[in-house]
């Protein structure tokens, strides 16, 4: 498959743009030696802009604009927070093989239904086949869900039929969204594109496993039982790392 989405704005450093204020895309272009890009989500999606910046930057994510940024060829998507910086190894990270890198937190991925979006820049990269595009979509959503609920907002009971039972998931999913420890936790989509295959890693910021280092699917006890069995059967291979907190999803290409 040849992709056919525009390229990031080339320079001899990689860009940066983002509807952010002047003076915090001005310090984060000094402090990585990065090109600052004009961007503007209105004017990306009239056509008036021919690609993203290479890392496009934003104060809250929003599905227009990660769409936009992903449809535009942008590399990463960095939600910034109160540190004001660029994930770790994000730089080292950009001179390695093709790949897309969503850097989002706690209470944006859960309002943002990534799966679809991120499968659909995959496909027109190239990366993905299109046939398997609703396996990967089904496996991403899981795992992005497992991210959320069982990592960063630590919560290891799952929904249940019961009335009384889902009732109190959804109180402890919405009190652990409100809590600002929890809400900020780092969620991270990554996609790596390599000659036969796809990895697509989704990693969260949660308590992992503790004394557990899983490396396949059948030596993973329960992080979400359910959600789990369908990536196994959906995805060409899974694997975990980072103590569990990391899921990585193979597809071959």
């Amino acid at each position: 498959m040849v992709s056919d989405v525009p390229q990031p704005v080339a320079g001899p450093h990689p860009s940066i743009g983002g509807e952010v204020p002047p003076v915090l895309l001005r310090r984060l272009a000094q402090a990585y030696g990065l090109v600052h890009s004009d961007w503007d989500v209105e004017a990306a999606e009239e056509g008036a802009v021919a690609a993203a910046p290479a890392i496009l930057v934003t104060l809250r994510g929003s599905t227009r604009e990660l769409q936009a940024a992903l449809t535009l060829g942008a590399r990463a998507y960095v939600e910034i927070g109160d540190e004001e910086e660029l994930p770790a190894g994000l730089m080292a990270w950009l001179t390695g093989p093709p790949g897309v890198h969503l850097s989002l937190s706690t209470v944006t991925s859960f309002s943002l239904d990534i799966a679809p979006l991120f499968c659909a820049a995959l496909v027109a990269r190239g990366w993905l086949d299109a046939g398997r595009r609703a396996d990967a979509e089904i496996c991403l959503h899981e795992a992005i869900s497992n991210a959320i609920v069982h990592g960063n907002l630590d919560i290891h009971q799952a929904p249940s039929a019961d009335a009384s039972a889902f009732d109190g998931f959804f109180r402890a999913v919405q009190e652990r969204l409100a809590d600002r420890t929890h809400a900020n936790r780092r969620v991270t989509v990554e996609a790596l594109c390599g000659p036969e295959e796809l990895c697509v890693r989704i990693t969260d910021q949660g308590r992992g496993h503790p004394g557990l280092v899983p490396t396949a699917i059948n030596k993973l006890e329960a992080k979400s039982g359910r959600g789990i069995r369908i990536m196994g059967e959906l995805a060409d291979r899974v694997s975990f790392s980072d103590a569990g907190r990391a899921v990585n999803l193979y597809f071959r290409r």
